[in-house]
């Protein structure tokens, strides 16, 4: 009888996974249409999708508590601001000082590399503008911004990857993006991202996250650089980059000395702004 229990609880366990990632699944194609279309209505995600109007209510929600989109009476829109301000620039502002911090820090990472990738959040955004103008480096990035900060530095070559534009987040995603990254050569990869367990690794949203495992299947190493709000968060997708995975996480806050130490345990370097640091026992 408690093998049967166990197997019952082993199938109710499964199927709420299936159902879990289902959801998400349904809820970053929501993201992707918005993107495209500007705005939808719940009656919209509940006929596309074949869902109930409360389940799409409660899609949107979600999203809206992540930041990623505006609630709008009926339904929802691009998280823009106003229609001058795209949601990239929303998301430089949010925690600037934090993501200096990060930045500034990762850059002690470089070491001798010369080929790198950058993503393109907003973090990794802060990394270009901190690299040393007469730093002699190849950057690979489908991030528009992030190639726009180094457009006046001479030695930095920059490759952007082709694709289709994701013109709130200013970012080139697609297949086209995730073949032309799978034949580049990288030996340190940045990754900011939506969220990072540090059970499960770093989590986004597609088509973001597409790019971002195909960058990751070339790199030598992959750090994710991500400021205290981001840990611990719930995902909608499964991780970006498994946390055993990970050569450092770069943060504005040390984490609790629990966390640390599973880190450490795992291999994970862990670097924390303004200074301080805890080198770990992977690199």
């Amino acid at each position: 009888m408690v093998g049967a229990h166990s197997g019952d609880d082993q199938a109710t366990a499964k199927a709420q996974t299936v159902v879990m990632l289902t959801t998400a699944r349904r809820q970053s194609q929501i993201l992707e249409i918005l993107d495209q279309r500007g705005s939808l209505s719940v009656a919209d995600i509940a006929r596309d999708f074949g869902v109930s109007p409360v389940t799409a209510r409660h899609d949107l929600t979600v999203l809206a508590d992540s930041g990623l989109i505006m609630r709008t009476r009926g339904g929802a829109r691009v998280n823009t601001g106003s229609p001058n301000e795209p949601s990239f620039e929303l998301r430089r502002r949010h925690r600037a000082d934090e993501k200096r911090a990060i930045a500034q820090a990762a850059t002690r990472l470089l070491g001798d590399a010369q080929i790198i990738a950058l993503d393109a959040s907003t973090t990794c955004y802060y990394l270009a503008l901190e690299l040393k103008p007469t730093a002699e480096l190849f950057v690979v990035t489908n991030g528009l911004r992030t190639a726009e900060a180094l457009v006046d530095r001479p030695n930095i070559s920059v490759m952007l990857t082709g694709g289709i534009l994701r013109r709130g987040a200013f970012s080139i995603v697609g297949e086209t993006a995730e073949e032309q990254v799978r034949k580049a050569r990288v030996e340190i990869a940045f990754f900011g991202a939506r969220a990072f367990s540090p059970e499960h690794g770093l989590m986004d949203f597609d088509p973001e996250a597409r790019v971002k495992r195909a960058i990751a299947s070339i790199a030598e190493k992959v750090v994710g650089l991500v400021d205290h709000s981001k840990w611990g968060r719930l995902a909608l997708l499964p991780p970006v980059v498994p946390t055993n995975d990970l050569a450092a996480i770069v943060c504005d806050r040390a984490p609790a000395d629990s966390v640390m130490t599973d880190l450490e345990r795992r291999g994970v370097q862990v670097l924390v702004g303004e200074g301080q640091a805890d080198e770990g026992d992977g690199s």
